[in-house]
């Protein structure tokens, strides 16, 4: 006897069709992202690794321009200047990192305990991450200038307090801190909502346990949230390597070259000195910086982050 084929059910035929569906709206809903990042991040990403290849300058012809391979990169690593930048970038990132970390823990950990205000505090604290970042430079070059009421306070008090953005030692950590005032915010948003998830059944155990409050923090607590940790880690550093608005608002790679990270000094090639070329070079070196970092973060966080 011949067996009959098993035909599909109508259901799966109808949910089937359903999916489509929804696959295409889902398209329809992401597509104009994907168009405006394909313009305005992937096709200049494409263009800047062809031109880190080649010796184009601002303002060179199409007609003129010759390959020159690696000739662009060697550059970028002979120039002294450029390799006390990258050196500045990565100073930058270990003041910038571990403080906007350990900061927004504190606070999301402060609020989430149920303090007075809490609303309020935490709109406060959020407000700065959504402001304009040339305002709130603007605002921080009256506190901290030579003309600002608390330096002529601190002055009459017969004190000789330092001008922060002016001295060559202390401007690129105050530039730092005021990076980390800015968006400190979304961390402890972040970190507040993945408090709030934590089990309270844990925390309870290990009260009757007898653990103390820091042992329930660091055993409990900081295990249970630390892929929001691995998270934050990573975009943290992602974000201090584009530090390029914030240093550029509040003391243009000054004083000298106290503050003149990657970023400034990439935009300086390009848009003073013209080489357009090396320029593209050095941002393809800082993302294949943060590329071996984001990696190096990716494979490590398998022995330390709990799913």
């Amino acid at each position: 006897m011949k067996m009959k084929k098993s035909s599909v059910p109508k259901r799966s035929t109808k949910c089937s069709k359903e999916q489509k569906k929804e696959n295409r709206y889902g398209w329809l809903f992401i597509s104009p992202y994907l168009i405006f990042f394909t313009i305005f991040t992937g096709i200049p990403f494409v263009i800047a690794i062809a031109m880190s290849f080649l010796n184009v300058k601002y303002i060179t012809r199409l007609d003129d321009l010759k390959f020159v391979g690696l000739q662009n990169f060697i550059k970028v690593f002979q120039n002294k200047e450029t390799m006390l930048s990258l050196l500045r970038t990565f100073q930058y990132s270990l003041i910038y990192v571990p403080l906007i970390m350990i900061v927004g823990f504190i606070l999301a950990f402060i609020l989430n305990r149920g303090v007075y205000l809490k609303n309020t505090i935490r709109s406060l604290v959020f407000m700065p991450y959504v402001s304009n970042m040339v305002a709130v430079a603007i605002v921080f070059k009256v506190l901290l200038g030579n003309n600002s009421p608390i330096i002529i306070a601190l002055r009459n008090m017969g004190m000789d307090p330092p001008l922060l953005l002016q001295d060559l030692k202390w401007a690129l950590p105050t530039v730092a801190i005021i990076s980390v005032w800015k968006g400190v915010g979304l961390n402890m948003v972040v970190y507040l909502g993945a408090l709030q998830e934590v089990p309270a059944e844990l925390l309870e155990a290990a009260q009757i346990d007898g653990a103390t409050k820091w042992q329930r923090v660091r055993k409990v607590i900081i295990p249970m949230i630390s892929p929001t940790t691995f998270f934050l880690v990573t975009s943290s550093i992602i974000g201090s390597f584009q530090n390029f608005t914030c240093i550029q608002a509040l003391t243009d790679g000054g004083p000298g070259q106290a503050t003149t990270v990657m970023s400034v000094n990439i935009v300086r090639t390009a848009f003073t000195k013209f080489e357009t070329g090396q320029a593209s070079a050095m941002a393809l070196i800082m993302f294949v910086i943060v590329m071996i970092v984001t990696l190096i973060q990716w494979h490590g966080q398998k022995k330390w982050v709990n799913y």
